[in-house]
């Protein structure tokens, strides 16, 4: 398995979380000035509601400098010093280093997403709160329907001024995005189709086969109106099936997952700074050298593709329409998930990241 694999594999010893967004906030002089995020992802989170978010970033988890070079290199030219901003681990909860993170002299810890340390590693949060530095989680990742406004609103809150109305605007969004998917399903009660999304289909080192959950993407295809296939099998982000279940299974849709990571490996290369053009020739790739290629939706080209690291941004809902819109076009053909993802980038993001974020191929 890659080093893009360790969130998967580390999926397990995270599961059961007794509260994933924190319910109040430090008592602190004045809004933070320096924030070490324990996701580096959560820039993002950051990038949606203060204006310089990366003037807050004094400290970071590797994993968006290792994964998602073309986030980095866009947020890089707008804030040239993240460049030398220190890591403090690599990508998994199992490299966070409480030295590393305590010389960075931060004002908060803000912790949350699947590359950094949870509630779960008391330990931890232990040793920081001990030295004075307050902690906060927030989740997009392990129960994203019902954690990202309530993560964005808190995010706000700990900035304050523009940046909680800012944030609650962002919020309620999200909150009406989704309510509008589950009230036309609960209108029409359409048949369910059985769907399969597949981490990373057709790249090297990755077996066959990680798929959501009834936990994190997998919690949107049921949003969207199909059957996740990944739910007969656990409830934690990722589970990893047998290709004979897979087989076996042959569900009716499937979506693949992938990044500008894949570029040059096989897999989908989609995300930041990639054209609609490349996506396709991308996917098309994929449905010719996947091991999962024999499957009747990959023969009818009921095939699609989404950005791996939707999973674990604010941005999720971009995913949960490219879903529903797939598998009921007659319910939410009017939804655009890259209308949806052009209005995040203009009317809330700091440093916009124009790319393809979902792509389909049709028979």
């Amino acid at each position: 398995m890659t080093a893009g694999a360790m969130a998967l594999a580390a999926s397990p010893a995270r599961a059961q979380k007794a509260a994933l967004v924190s319910s109040s906030l430090p008592d602190l002089p004045s809004p933070p000035k320096r924030i070490l995020l324990g996701d580096g992802h959560l820039l993002l989170a950051l990038s949606l509601v203060h204006d310089a978010p990366g003037d807050l970033v004094c400290a970071w988890q590797g994993d968006l400098v290792r994964h998602s070079k073309e986030i980095f290199a866009t947020y890089q030219a707008a804030y040239p010093h993240l460049s030398t901003v220190p890591l403090v681990g690599q990508a998994s909860p199992q490299t966070f280093s409480v030295e590393a993170a305590l010389s960075s002299r931060p004002d908060v810890v803000l912790l949350g997403g699947c590359y950094g340390p949870g509630p779960e590693d008391e330990t931890v949060v232990k040793r920081l709160e001990a030295a004075g530095i307050p902690v906060l989680f927030v989740d997009f990742y392990e129960d994203p329907i019902g954690n990202t406004a309530p993560s964005m609103r808190l995010i706000g809150k700990l900035l304050g001024g523009a940046a909680e109305e800012k944030a609650e605007r962002f919020a309620s969004w999200h909150e009406t995005s989704v309510a509008a998917i589950r009230t036309r399903l609960a209108e029409t009660a359409p048949n369910r189709p059985t769907v399969m999304l597949q981490a990373n289909a057709g790249a090297p080192g990755w077996d066959c086969c990680w798929m959501p959950g009834t936990g994190g993407l997998g919690a949107f295809i049921e949003l969207a109106g199909g059957d996740n296939i990944g739910a007969r099998l656990g409830s934690l982000p990722w589970v990893q099936a047998r290709r004979e279940f897979v087989l076996t299974m042959d569900p009716q849709f499937v979506f693949v997952t992938g990044g500008g990571y894949l570029a040059g490996r096989g897999g989908l290369v989609i995300g930041p700074g990639v054209s609609s053009d490349a996506a396709t020739a991308s996917l098309e790739a994929v449905a010719r050298s996947a091991d999962t290629a024999p499957l009747t939706a990959f023969q009818q080209q009921r095939l699609s593709g989404i950005w791996h690291l939707l999973h674990a941004t604010p941005f999720n809902i971009v995913a949960a329409q490219a879903i529903a819109r797939r598998l009921h076009p007659e319910l939410f053909g009017d939804m655009d998930p890259a209308a949806t993802m052009a209005g995040i980038n203009r009317d809330f993001l700091a440093v916009p990241l124009e790319g393809t974020y979902t792509v389909d191929l049709s028979a």
